[in-house]
Protein backbone atom coordinates (compact mmCIF):
# COMPACT_ATOMS: atom_id res chain seq x y z
CA UNK A 1 0.00 0.00 0.00
CA UNK A 2 1.18 3.49 -0.74
CA UNK A 3 0.26 6.83 0.81
CA UNK A 4 0.78 10.41 -0.26
CA UNK A 5 0.82 12.92 2.57
CA UNK A 6 1.36 16.66 2.78
CA UNK A 7 4.64 17.54 4.46
CA UNK A 8 3.80 19.27 7.73
CA UNK A 9 7.00 21.13 8.62
CA UNK A 10 9.85 22.82 6.81
CA UNK A 11 12.36 20.82 8.86
CA UNK A 12 10.75 17.59 7.66
CA UNK A 13 10.65 18.87 4.07
CA UNK A 14 14.34 19.77 4.17
CA UNK A 15 15.22 16.32 5.56
CA UNK A 16 13.10 14.52 2.95
CA UNK A 17 14.59 16.57 0.11
CA UNK A 18 18.06 15.60 1.31
CA UNK A 19 17.05 11.92 1.38
CA UNK A 20 16.08 12.23 -2.29
CA UNK A 21 19.18 14.21 -3.23
CA UNK A 22 16.88 17.10 -4.23
CA UNK A 23 17.34 20.80 -3.65
CA UNK A 24 15.20 22.00 -0.74
CA UNK A 25 12.78 24.80 -1.67
CA UNK A 26 11.65 26.42 1.60
CA UNK A 27 8.92 28.52 -0.03
CA UNK A 28 7.26 25.51 -1.64
CA UNK A 29 4.58 23.23 -0.22
CA UNK A 30 5.37 19.54 -0.63
CA UNK A 31 3.87 16.07 -0.73
CA UNK A 32 5.69 12.93 0.36
CA UNK A 33 5.26 9.41 -1.02
CA UNK A 34 5.36 6.43 1.34
CA UNK A 35 5.42 2.84 0.17
CA UNK A 36 4.36 0.88 3.20
CA UNK A 37 6.00 2.78 6.06
CA UNK A 38 9.08 3.74 4.05
CA UNK A 39 9.53 7.27 2.69
CA UNK A 40 10.08 6.91 -1.06
CA UNK A 41 9.68 10.26 -2.85
CA UNK A 42 9.03 13.99 -2.66
CA UNK A 43 7.24 16.55 -4.83
CA UNK A 44 7.77 20.25 -4.11
CA UNK A 45 5.67 22.81 -5.97
CA UNK A 46 5.06 26.54 -6.24
CA UNK A 47 1.79 28.41 -6.37
CA UNK A 48 1.78 31.44 -8.65
CA UNK A 49 -0.67 33.81 -10.25
CA UNK A 50 -2.86 31.57 -12.41
CA UNK A 51 -0.41 28.69 -12.59
CA UNK A 52 1.59 26.27 -10.55
CA UNK A 53 5.03 24.78 -10.98
CA UNK A 54 6.33 21.37 -10.03
CA UNK A 55 9.92 22.17 -9.03
CA UNK A 56 11.04 18.76 -7.76
CA UNK A 57 9.75 15.25 -8.31
CA UNK A 58 12.30 12.85 -6.90
CA UNK A 59 12.57 9.39 -5.38
CA UNK A 60 15.06 8.17 -2.83
CA UNK A 61 18.12 6.51 -4.37
CA UNK A 62 17.43 2.94 -5.41
CA UNK A 63 13.63 3.25 -5.30
CA UNK A 64 12.25 0.88 -7.94
CA UNK A 65 8.64 0.50 -6.83
CA UNK A 66 7.11 -2.87 -6.03
CA UNK A 67 4.92 -5.58 -7.54
CA UNK A 68 2.03 -3.07 -7.85
CA UNK A 69 3.93 -0.44 -9.82
CA UNK A 70 7.31 0.84 -10.86
CA UNK A 71 9.00 3.97 -9.53
CA UNK A 72 7.71 6.16 -12.36
CA UNK A 73 4.11 5.09 -11.75
CA UNK A 74 4.41 5.97 -8.07
CA UNK A 75 6.10 9.30 -8.83
CA UNK A 76 3.34 10.11 -11.34
CA UNK A 77 0.73 9.50 -8.62
CA UNK A 78 2.71 11.80 -6.32
CA UNK A 79 2.89 14.51 -8.99
CA UNK A 80 -0.81 14.20 -9.84
CA UNK A 81 -1.64 14.73 -6.18
CA UNK A 82 0.15 18.09 -6.28
CA UNK A 83 -1.49 18.94 -9.62
CA UNK A 84 -4.90 18.08 -8.21
CA UNK A 85 -4.31 20.41 -5.28
CA UNK A 86 -3.32 23.20 -7.69
CA UNK A 87 -6.49 22.64 -9.70
CA UNK A 88 -8.66 22.56 -6.57
CA UNK A 89 -7.40 25.98 -5.48
CA UNK A 90 -8.38 27.41 -8.86
CA UNK A 91 -5.20 27.40 -10.92
CA UNK A 92 -5.62 26.60 -14.59
CA UNK A 93 -2.09 25.67 -15.71
CA UNK A 94 0.98 23.97 -14.35
CA UNK A 95 4.53 23.63 -15.57
CA UNK A 96 7.25 21.16 -14.72
CA UNK A 97 10.46 23.10 -14.09
CA UNK A 98 12.47 20.51 -12.16
CA UNK A 99 15.37 18.36 -13.26
CA UNK A 100 15.19 16.25 -16.38
CA UNK A 101 12.82 13.30 -16.16
CA UNK A 102 11.83 10.59 -18.60
CA UNK A 103 9.19 11.28 -21.20
CA UNK A 104 7.17 8.39 -19.76
CA UNK A 105 7.12 9.95 -16.27
CA UNK A 106 6.06 13.33 -17.64
CA UNK A 107 3.25 11.81 -19.71
CA UNK A 108 2.07 9.60 -16.84
CA UNK A 109 1.99 12.72 -14.65
CA UNK A 110 -0.29 14.50 -17.10
CA UNK A 111 2.13 16.86 -18.83
CA UNK A 112 2.48 17.55 -22.55
CA UNK A 113 5.65 18.70 -24.26
CA UNK A 114 4.89 22.13 -25.69
CA UNK A 115 7.82 23.64 -27.55
CA UNK A 116 10.37 22.00 -25.28
CA UNK A 117 8.55 22.76 -21.99
CA UNK A 118 6.39 20.37 -20.00
CA UNK A 119 3.00 21.89 -19.15
CA UNK A 120 -0.59 20.86 -18.48
CA UNK A 121 -4.03 22.38 -18.56
CA UNK A 122 -5.30 21.48 -15.10
CA UNK A 123 -8.97 21.93 -15.96
CA UNK A 124 -8.66 19.49 -18.88
CA UNK A 125 -6.50 17.06 -16.90
CA UNK A 126 -9.10 16.75 -14.16
CA UNK A 127 -12.26 17.34 -16.21
CA UNK A 128 -13.30 13.72 -15.68
CA UNK A 129 -13.33 14.40 -11.91
CA UNK A 130 -16.36 16.66 -11.93
CA UNK A 131 -17.53 17.91 -8.55
CA UNK A 132 -21.03 16.93 -9.64
CA UNK A 133 -20.00 13.28 -9.28
CA UNK A 134 -19.42 13.80 -5.58
CA UNK A 135 -22.49 15.84 -4.75
CA UNK A 136 -25.29 14.08 -2.94
CA UNK A 137 -28.85 14.68 -4.00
Amino acid sequence: MFRILSVQSKEEQERLAAECGALYHPRCPAYALYLGERFSGLCQFMIGAGRGEIVTLDAIPGFAGDADGDAEQYLAALCRTALSFLEQIGLSRALYTGGEKSRRLMLLSGFSDREGAWSTDLKALFSHCSAELWETK
